[in-house]
């Protein structure tokens, strides 16, 4: 193939990444919009409701290594294409009958996801080399813009189509993105499958694996970070218009203008942290005051509801910017590759497994209460504890390696990651 044609076909894959980044969170935030309407119609409780957004992201966690292995057997790109066609009849498959078929399909659609968080990094890492890390940028934007694309345009097509038509209707998407993807890897000339490292290295030993990242105090920084985040985003998503609903009596219409203005906003908060991180020598101030952020939101919509417009404003971009954050440390944190594939494994696990419960423990709250004031204030105190968090995670270290100095300040930790102190860059 000449640079044109190779040119050509590494701007259709960036293409066909940015569109499954797309569908990797879109089909969760849907839900959001049409919560007050697949209450009523199915008689589901708040804890039950709660399942529908925590479901995905258990499988993001207890997924990982079966997606890593099903990656390996059968090929990173043939691997994604079936996860977005699976995503596809998932999508449309949940609203098919009652609250068993929902929860199964939902369940499906976590699968369906995990894959694409799995096998599409190394995708973008082994096809657009020193351009990695910014189509990786491009890609955490790519997931805010689904989340907002569909808790947008939710709530006006159930207006015409019902709820079930309204989240069935985003299976065109997932399959639009298959056939994207398919033309792009046949015209990327990769057809040998590509072979990929486990996303979770839980249970690995020996000299190959490297030295455990279980016992170091920043590796558990990075995981509760990702954990935080996670809880904060999905209660949130999940969440949001029912508490316009109760302490405002908002319409369905402002709910679903709150979780899309959410959403919209966590695009530019998720681009700002590129431009940013590397202004300052670690990420400690950075963490701060996307902490600051977070507390604010929760703070507001306790204190002065009927301005939601200003604190989900604020809200998204400390969401953007915080799962932005949340990734760009690991990669930081890690002296080398190895090390990050260690720390990226315990991350997901812990960050997902922990995060999975913010929905749950928001509902369940707001169920035993029969009112906000609770939820959102424990809501805020976890902003708090993302803070502290942050300014662990967010300092110059690194984990694994020689104690040489990074490019980014960053000093590494060491090999002996069972008790090896981490040491500051000078």
């Amino acid at each position: 193939m000449d640079g044109g044609g190779e040119r050509r076909a590494s701007t259709l894959l960036l293409a066909a990444v940015l569109l499954v980044g797309v569908n990797l969170r879109g089909a969760i935030a849907a839900v959001s919009p049409v919560l007050p309407e697949m209450r009523a119609d199915l008689g589901l409780s708040p804890s039950l409701v709660s399942l529908v957004t925590t479901l995905p992201v258990l499988c993001f966690a207890a997924a990982a290594p079966a997606a890593a292995w099903f990656g390996r057997r059968v090929g990173a790109r043939p691997s994604i294409l079936a996860a977005l066609l699976l995503l596809a009849v998932a999508t449309v498959a949940r609203v098919l009958g009652g609250s068993a078929v929902l929860l199964a399909g939902t369940v499906a659609i976590g699968l369906a996801m995990t894959v694409g968080n799995v096998l599409l990094p190394p995708v973008v890492k082994g096809q657009f080399g020193a351009d990695a890390g910014r189509v990786t940028g491009l890609y955490t934007a790519a997931l805010a813009a689904g989340a907002a694309l569909t808790a947008a345009l939710t709530a006006p097509i159930a207006q015409l189509w019902g709820w079930r038509g309204a989240l069935a209707c985003w299976a065109v998407l997932a399959l639009v993105a298959a056939v994207l993807w398919q033309v792009a890897a046949v015209r990327a000339g990769r057809a040998r499958p590509v072979r990929v490292a486990p996303a979770s290295t839980v249970g690995e030993r020996g000299a190959a694996a490297g030295p455990s990242v279980w016992r170091h105090p920043v590796a558990w920084a990075v995981g509760l970070l990702l954990a935080l985040q996670t809880m904060l985003y999905y209660a949130v998503t999940t969440w949001l218009p029912t508490v316009l609903a109760d302490r405002l009596h908002a319409s369905v219409s402002t709910g679903a203008a709150a979780a899309s203005l959410f959403q919209l906003v966590g695009i530019v908060g998720a681009l700002l942290v590129p431009a940013l991180i590397g202004r300052w020598r670690g990420q400690v101030g950075l963490g701060l005051v996307v902490g600051a952020a977070w507390v604010v939101l929760f703070a507001g919509l306790l204190g002065w509801p009927a301005g939601w417009g200003l604190w989900v404003t604020v809200g998204g971009l400390a969401q953007g910017a915080g799962v932005a954050l949340s990734f760009t440390v690991i990669v930081l944190r890690a002296h080398d590759e190895g090390a990050a594939r260690r720390i990226s494994g315990m991350a997901q696990l812990v960050g997902y497994g922990i995060g999975a419960t913010g929905p749950l423990l928001a509902g369940g709250l707001y169920g035993a209460t029969g009112g906000w004031v609770v939820p959102l204030a424990t809501l805020a105190g976890i902003g708090v504890g993302w803070t502290a968090v942050a300014a662990v995670a967010g300092r110059p270290v690194t984990i694994g390696g020689p104690p040489v100095t990074r490019d980014d300040g960053s000093a590494p930790a060491g090999a002996d990651l069972g008790g090896t102190r981490a040491r500051r860059s000078r």
